[in-house]
């Protein structure tokens, strides 16, 4: 009698893709208020982008566009939060940051990481014929010194994975992991917005620098904007 064996997968890593519906409007609408952000400061910042122009940290309640989007994936961030089991009655979730990437012909982004934050995403406004896959790599750097010969890769032996993206899918994905793009080898420029998400007490008041308590500000549709 064969021996009963259970195959035990832990230590996962999620990536959540979704294909948002109906989102050629949205996109339009972001597409016009990114390209006006390039006029507005075309050297942008230098972070992983290489060759591409990156803008600086948007302000969302100054951005419709933005607003529409955030509240058009907030059922996304409620499953992200539920299948990680987030502790929501004592937390809230906010996003820390966003920001939108132009990649012209051959520009493309360094492998990196959004540390000191949870889940780390990428929306894809256009995204042409290729002009630049997405690549996770294991973020197990031990696993990475010494790897057996495989017939071919799977969810238990691969060390990178590679996302094919489309115009109007979101990727999700642990902040920890080192990710990079590949270049864009189309005539037309490859547009996402990316965005951080964190956790934050909801009885601890935030203090600005005054030492005064004030109410924290989310973005998100139906948390609380009372810390």
């Amino acid at each position: 009698m064969a021996q009963k064996i259970d195959l035990l997968k832990k230590f996962c890593t999620p990536i959540w893709i979704v294909h948002l519906e109906e989102p050629e409007g949205l996109n339009q609408e972001l597409l016009a208020y990114v390209y006006r952000l390039r006029e507005q400061d075309p050297v942008g910042r230098q972070r992983s982008n290489m060759l591409g122009w990156h803008s600086q940290n948007i302000d969302i309640e100054e951005s419709k566009p933005h607003l529409k989007f955030f509240n058009k994936i907030a059922p996304c961030l409620q499953q992200v939060s539920e299948d990680l089991n987030w502790d929501r009655k004592n937390y809230g979730y906010k996003i820390t940051s966003t920001w939108a990437i132009i990649n012209q012909k051959y520009a493309c982004n360094q492998s990196h990481i959004h540390s000191n934050n949870l889940i780390s995403a990428a929306y894809y406004v256009k995204f042409p014929k290729n002009s630049g896959c997405i690549t996770f790599q294991d973020p197990r750097s031990s696993a990475l010194f010494y790897h057996p010969y495989c017939h071919k890769p799977n969810s238990l032996n691969e060390q990178a994975v590679t996302v094919q993206p489309e115009t109007g899918v979101l990727a999700m994905f642990p902040s920890y992991l080192w990710h990079w793009v590949e270049p864009n080898l189309s005539d037309e420029d490859r547009v996402i917005l990316s965005f951080n998400v964190d956790l934050y007490p909801l009885q601890q008041p935030m203090i600005n620098l005054k030492g005064q308590n004030v109410k924290a500000k989310t973005t998100i549709e139906g948390e609380s904007s009372n810390p």
